[in-house]
């Protein structure tokens, strides 16, 4: 996943569009992740400021995620955007990525965008009831039939105090 710079260096300003398509397997140690077996593409294109090297595109792949409420699979696309800004010189700022003057290597600027952009909560539809907390049915297929009075034992002092006011 490396971008060729030496045409970019030539002409200041004027964007060179790239894209290419990888297993997420050439991202490296990725085997923990929902999306390890699925391909990653990747799309953009890069240009010289005059400095640095700015590269800017969107990263796509699929996975199969965990609804977090009822745990039913999940198949999500994911989108992520692509920003950095390379630099060759030996004092960098630290916003910038160093690279070696002949090529960018994209394969951790990816993988960390990928990591970085996970999703905190996956459900399989906005309105997801998620399960029972008694009995684990799923309530997306139905209502189970665990009571629905029925109180916290930490709270039952309380219902006391309710119903002696009563």
């Amino acid at each position: 996943m490396k971008l060729q710079v030496e045409e970019a260096l030539r002409e200041e300003g004027r964007k060179i569009p790239f894209a290419f398509q990888e297993p997420a397997a050439a991202l490296g140690d990725v085997d923990t992740l929902p999306w390890k077996d699925s391909d990653v593409a990747v799309k953009g294109s890069f240009w010289s400021d005059g400095t640095h090297i700015v590269v800017e595109g969107t990263v796509r792949t699929s996975g199969m995620y965990t609804c977090s409420r009822c745990l039913t699979p999940v198949s999500l696309v994911r989108n992520a955007a692509l920003s950095e800004v390379y630099g060759a010189e030996a004092e960098l700022p630290e916003d910038v990525w160093p690279y070696n003057g002949e090529y960018i290597d994209l394969t951790e600027t990816i993988r960390e965008t990928l990591i970085l952009s996970e999703p905190m909560k996956v459900l399989c539809r906005p309105d997801c009831q998620g399960l029972c907390p008694q009995c684990g049915a799923n309530l997306n297929e139905g209502p189970c039939s665990c009571p629905t009075d029925k109180i916290d034992p930490r709270l039952s002092v309380l219902e006391t105090l309710l119903n002696s006011k009563r």
